[in-house]
């Protein structure tokens, strides 16, 4: 198995080098459903962003539901996981806990000669993560981030702000407006808006391109899609992306 550089970064050699690595696609779900092994949670459906989903990932982003564990006790789970298999260094080498995140120095396929990936362990309502925190497509040039940033964009046009972990929110009274992807499509782009147009960065331009207010809605996100040596997608792009996407689609099926 080819070992590739450029991991996570939580965890680090006593030389301050990253102890993780960048995981191949194959190896993902054989990863995953180990893990599903050592903390008895559903993890298979419930991984965010492109993990799983490009030739290589940083690291495994993975749903929890809140509801079902709390971060203390996935971080009691797995701390006595390393302590039981006499895994070496102390516990922090290998489990800890930032925001809303449990990180865990994760054996690649479960065996350490693999090498390592940082799997983050997110907490919250997974049906809201799968739908907010999605990655950019396998061919795009846009983050996660940079669909965040668009969103805030329009939202702002429209008297409320984007919030990732909670929703749709009024930009004055800071109250939810929406946690539903559906309302929040509908909302924000209109009714015949769904949650798949919410999908991607070529997928929110290719359906505001029309709208007469498009400067608008795109001025706050022109701006920083700027500072990272990007552009808003123009037709062409949006239109071989989405030709690519479907073509990802039908090899899927056969």
């Amino acid at each position: 198995m080819t070992i590739l550089n450029e991991g996570g970064n939580i965890f680090k050699t006593p030389e301050g080098e990253s102890a993780t690595t960048r995981i191949m696609q194959a190896d993902v779900l054989p990863t995953v459903e180990w893990l599903e092994g050592v903390t008895n949670l559903e993890l298979t459906d419930n991984m965010l962003g492109t993990t799983g989903k490009k030739e290589t990932s940083g690291d495994l982003d993975l749903a929890v539901d809140v509801t079902k564990m709390s971060k203390a006790e996935l971080e009691a789970k797995l701390t006595d996981y390393v302590t039981t298999n006499n895994m070496q260094g102390i516990p922090k080498e290998w489990v800890r806990k930032t925001g809303i995140s449990v990180h865990f120095k994760t054996p690649i396929k479960g065996d350490d000669s693999n090498g390592f990936v940082q799997t983050d362990f997110m907490f919250g309502d997974p049906d809201w993560m799968k739908f907010s925190l999605q990655g950019g497509g396998p061919n795009s040039p846009y983050k996660g981030m940079h669909r965040h940033i668009l969103l805030s964009s329009i939202a702002k046009t429209k008297g409320m702000k984007w919030s990732a972990n909670e929703g749709l929110k009024d930009r004055e009274t800071n109250e939810l407006v929406s946690n539903d992807p559906n309302q929040i499509a509908k909302t924000l782009l209109g009714q015949t808006a769904s949650p798949s147009t919410l999908e991607t960065v070529e997928s929110i331009v290719n359906y505001i391109k029309k709208l007469p207010n498009y400067d608008d809605l795109v001025a706050d996100a022109v701006d920083a899609f700027a500072r990272d040596g990007l552009t808003l997608p123009d037709n062409k792009q949006v239109e071989t992306y989405q030709a690519n996407w479907m073509r990802r689609m039908i090899d899927s099926v056969k």
